[in-house]
């Protein structure tokens, strides 16, 4: 993939090198965490909640459900953003890049919605990392950064999703980036109402289409857990519209048109 804004910190140390396997402590466990509990980074991670539950209608904390054992203790998703920030010390333009992303999946699917918004961003921002910076962290080091509440497999199936939905459209303009960031520093610093931004065109994809979401008709896609499903073992392919809706789903996930649900 190309970069996009390229800064000049894009390659960055590595937290996780110095252990072969990092351990992620208990909330409460730090002295930092419970002198900050957002390491630094409060101002960023609630503008990103607020920005992603706007989008996507995210509850503030995700659905008991977690694919590690034990269980991962839920967290706030503004909570579990600074921890994201915290962990990978990425640049500024990553976390900005991962929400312009998000803003262009939902100028492609306006019914999209989600039940997980802390699903939502460790998989966009771990794909706007991969974007810009040469040196990133493997997908196992990201299943760490995401507080253990997604396994590997599941890790990597959210990024093969997630690139399908954006039909591969990975690249920022930096100048488009610049502008973007400055409008939600200044309209997300609240609490509303917010603004829908319209970005701009994304450059024609370099890879072909695999997925049946062009035309206006296609269902949205809504982000759930789906840790009941088997491993993907094999690119992400073509999924025809569902015929009937699942038994014991919640109601509030299928709409009139039943939705693609990730």
């Amino acid at each position: 993939m190309a970069a996009v804004s390229g800064p000049s910190t894009a390659r960055h140390p590595s937290p996780f090198k110095r252990h072969s396997k990092p351990t992620v402590r208990p909330s409460g466990s730090s002295s930092h965490q419970v002198a900050d509990p957002y390491y630094g980074h409060e101002e960023t991670a609630k503008l990103c909640a607020r920005f992603v539950t706007h989008l996507f209608a995210c509850p503030d904390l995700p659905p008991l459900v977690s694919t590690s054992i034990p269980p991962a203790v839920p967290l706030p998703l503004a909570s579990f953003i600074a921890y994201a920030l915290h962990r990978t010390r990425l640049h500024t333009s990553v976390t900005f890049a991962a929400l312009y992303l998000l803003q262009r999946m939902k100028a492609r699917f306006p019914a999209a919605r989600g039940s997980s918004g802390h699903r939502l961003f460790i998989t966009i921002f771990m794909i706007a990392s991969k974007v810009i910076c040469d040196d990133t962290y493997s997908n196992k080091s990201w299943s760490i950064v995401g507080r253990g509440m997604f396994a590997l497999r599941e890790i990597n199936q959210m990024e093969r999703e997630m690139c399908s939905y954006l039909e591969w459209q990975l690249n920022i303009e930096p100048s488009a980036l610049k502008e973007f960031e400055h409008k939600v520093r200044r309209d997300f610093k609240g609490f509303g109402p917010y603004p829908t931004y319209v970005l701009p065109s994304p450059a024609p994809s370099p890879m072909p289409s695999t997925t049946p979401y062009t035309a206006p008709s296609a269902p949205a896609p809504v982000f759930t857990n789906k840790t009941q499903q088997p491993p993907s073992t094999s690119p992400s392919k073509p999924i025809p519209p569902p015929v009937h809706v699942r038994a014991g789903a919640p109601p509030s996930i299928y709409p009139r048109a039943n939705p693609v649900v990730w």
